[in-house]
């Protein structure tokens, strides 16, 4: 990227606090994990600092504060220009916050998984921080794509972890797609993919849609996501399509790591 002099254009989002021990990732917020990796990241993105530094996932045997500490340590430094946390609780977020400056979080959020309406989104609100929501498409499921014949690698989570993609949970998710699928194209000329990332932008200000694009031709719908928007009568509507069909629904639970692989000793640097 450096080579390329197109760093300047560039925002540069990546996360922290994630360990191995051969293929199983662990949780890791030490101090010393964190100055590790960040100089890591720099030399292999090429670049001297990173815009924006998240925590991927609370460390329980980790203190918050010494997280906190070590993300700060980096914002005084320059490696670092903005602070994120992702899947923390509005708890978390508090201990956090004692210690160091935060400027966005990032939890998931998408049409089938709401949880953090409860508490998050008021408490972003409040402290006026930008919400990036991660699986905005629910891992493919809200493309539209998926049959139920539709199968998955061993290696996909949503093969071997994820109960929305087995039965008799898939069939549920998969008439609610069909259903609000049809919707868009009834209430707005679109399709369920243009919906689902819409809904997000329209749930709450300063928010961001995220989701995954493994080459540039899944990056088109976002020319048919702009442009307008969902009055809170088909926002009522979609939630009444959702209820109707998932009477069992899923959160995102299943994707945290474990919270330590393996006895690690502790370093504070």
């Amino acid at each position: 990227m450096a080579a390329g002099g197109r760093r300047a254009g560039v925002v540069l989002a990546t996360k922290v606090a994630l360990d191995w021990k051969g293929e199983q990732p662990f949780r890791n917020g030490s101090r010393g994990r964190i100055l590790k990796e960040i100089d890591d990241s720099l030399r292999r993105l090429r670049t001297d600092a990173i815009d924006l530094y998240q925590v991927h996932w609370p460390d329980p045997n980790t203190a918050i504060e010494e997280t906190a500490g070590a993300m700060s340590e980096l914002l005084r430094a320059g490696k670092i220009r903005a602070i994120g946390v992702s899947n923390f609780s509005p708890a978390q977020i508090d201990a956090f916050f004692a210690v160091a400056p935060l400027h966005a979080v990032q939890p998931p959020y998408n049409l089938f998984e709401r949880a953090i309406e409860a508490d998050g989104f008021p408490y972003a609100s409040r402290h006026d921080l930008a919400m990036l929501a991660y699986g905005a498409l629910c891992h493919g499921l809200l493309s539209g794509r998926m049959r139920s014949n539709t199968g998955f690698p061993d290696n996909d989570l949503r093969g071997n972890a994820d109960p929305k993609f087995k039965p008799p949970y898939f069939a549920e998710y998969l008439a609610a797609v069909t259903a609000l699928d049809r919707f868009a194209q009834e209430q707005f000329g679109k399709r369920v993919i243009h919906l689902a990332l819409r809904w997000v932008l329209d749930r709450a200000p300063n928010t961001i849609a995220l989701w995954g694009a493994r080459h540039p031709g899944q990056l088109d719908p976002v020319r048919d996501v702009m442009g307008w928007k969902i009055d809170a009568d088909a926002m009522a509507e979609i939630k009444r399509i959702v209820a109707q069909h998932v009477r069992r629904p899923i959160g995102p639970d299943f994707m945290a790591p474990p919270e330590q692989a393996a006895p690690r000793n502790h370093q504070a640097g």
